[in-house]
């Protein structure tokens, strides 16, 4: 079986994957609260698996092992970690420069992690690096970004989408037995050193997840948001 993973691949090998299809895929999340139902790794531990479905539809290109650091985040809410700018731009900066300096033609930053504060912050960093590098080509975006499934856009937090493509991924890691449509005092360190993001003490996903989510919703929004991922990597290879 072809390997993907950067991680798990021997010099000679990368080196010849990368002739044949020089592209890198950076999956990026958070350790960050998802209610009590998904565990605290969840967008990290979601996107990396979108990003090989991506590398195996394209037939190619070389999947980082997951990011767990990014900016804000619910960072009052239990077992968040989150991160400055100021640490977090110079981390992206230079992976994009080791990554071109590896052979990297394409390199594509998905994270599975949402918001302003995260998205706006990729689109950032990977535009001044396009600017300074017109030889390669960055994508930066959220899974979701020009995706639909059944008309929808499949992004959300905890809610249908994410527990629907987490429990389709990870079947045995959804805890449904611990599960809260509404949630109370959720926020438990008031002493955040960085960015706090529309953080309130309650939560309630005003749907009774159990009902509206689901294995097959998962497996269709897994399926669309890397058949995106693929065509975004074709288009930026053509353009070179």
């Amino acid at each position: 079986m072809k390997e993907y993973r950067y991680e798990y691949m021997f010099p000679n090998d990368f080196v010849q994957a990368l002739k044949e299809c020089p592209v890198f895929i950076v999956p990026t999340g958070l350790l960050e609260w998802h209610a009590n139902h998904l565990p605290l790794g969840q967008d990290a531990l979601k996107i990396h698996i979108i990003c090989l479905e991506a590398a195996r539809k394209l037939g190619g290109g070389i999947v980082l092992p997951p990011n767990y650091y990014g900016r804000p985040g619910f960072s009052t809410y239990a077992g968040t970690l989150t991160y400055s700018e100021e640490l977090m731009y110079p981390l992206f900066y230079e992976t994009m420069e080791q990554l071109k300096k590896a052979g990297g033609k394409v390199i594509a930053i998905i994270t599975g992690h949402y918001g302003d504060c995260q998205v706006d912050f990729l689109k950032k960093v990977a535009a001044d690096f396009q600017r300074a590098n017109p030889d390669v080509r960055i994508i930066a975006k959220p899974e979701y970004e020009g995706v639909t499934v059944d008309g929808k856009v499949p992004g959300d937090h905890a809610g249908k989408w994410e527990t629907s493509m987490f429990w389709y991924l990870y079947p045995d890691k959804i805890r449904w037995e611990t599960y809260d449509q509404k949630m109370d005092d959720m926020k438990i360190y008031f002493d955040a050193p960085y960015d706090v993001y529309r953080e309130s003490a309650n939560w309630d996903f005003g749907e009774d997840l159990r009902e509206t989510s689901s294995v097959e919703l998962g497996r269709k929004a897994v399926d669309a948001i890397s058949d995106v991922i693929v065509a975004d990597i074709r288009r930026a290879l053509g353009e070179l």
